[in-house]
């Protein structure tokens, strides 16, 4: 078990018993969730540009579960992507300043899921900009995103509210 202060972490300066460096930077870097390794594990890939969808998550039988469907596992982790793509997306070039968690989530799961999945996502509340606003005020706000998981033919298999903290960094000195 590794024990680690949260100011060793929030600080960078973390390291495993063995005294290798932890790769832990905070700071969200200019990226897609894709490149995450168990997103990327479990074959979740970005849709195409021009689809109505942002991810997608091609079947595999590392993917099913003892009912032969998509494991809910499996759905929950591909809607909390999408949320977080969703998320960076809005951010754009913003993204490397702003530090972005996930605080609380709410899902539902709707139909058995099978063969390809797809996920997309919009802001909770018709007022996006709200949080922009909140973010560059008070240096933090919360941010409501919305998730819908459906197979090929458009059936609902899950949804959710993905709730997600974001705080501006301070320029380091």
């Amino acid at each position: 078990m590794v024990n680690v202060t949260k100011d060793a972490i929030w600080s960078g300066k973390a390291a495993f018993p063995d005294g290798s460096a932890m790769a832990y930077n905070p700071r969200v870097q200019a990226m897609h969730v894709t490149d995450l390794a168990i997103n990327s594990a479990m074959g979740m890939q970005l849709a195409p540009a021009g689809r109505d969808h942002i991810l997608e998550l091609p079947e595999s039988a590392l993917l099913i579960n003892h009912v032969g469907t998509i494991h809910a596992s499996v759905q929950f982790a591909l809607a909390e992507a999408c949320s977080g793509e969703f998320l960076l997306r809005q951010l754009g070039e913003a993204q490397e300043q702003v530090f972005a968690v996930l605080r609380t989530s709410t899902v539902k799961f709707r139909k058995p899921a099978h063969g390809d999945l797809r996920a997309i996502a919009q802001f909770a509340d018709a007022d996006a900009a709200q949080w922009s606003a909140a973010l560059a005020s008070r240096g933090r706000a919360l941010v409501a995103i919305l998730v819908e998981v459906a197979d090929t033919q458009g059936v609902a298999t899950m949804t959710g509210r993905f709730d997600w903290f974001l705080q501006r960094q301070r320029d380091e000195a």
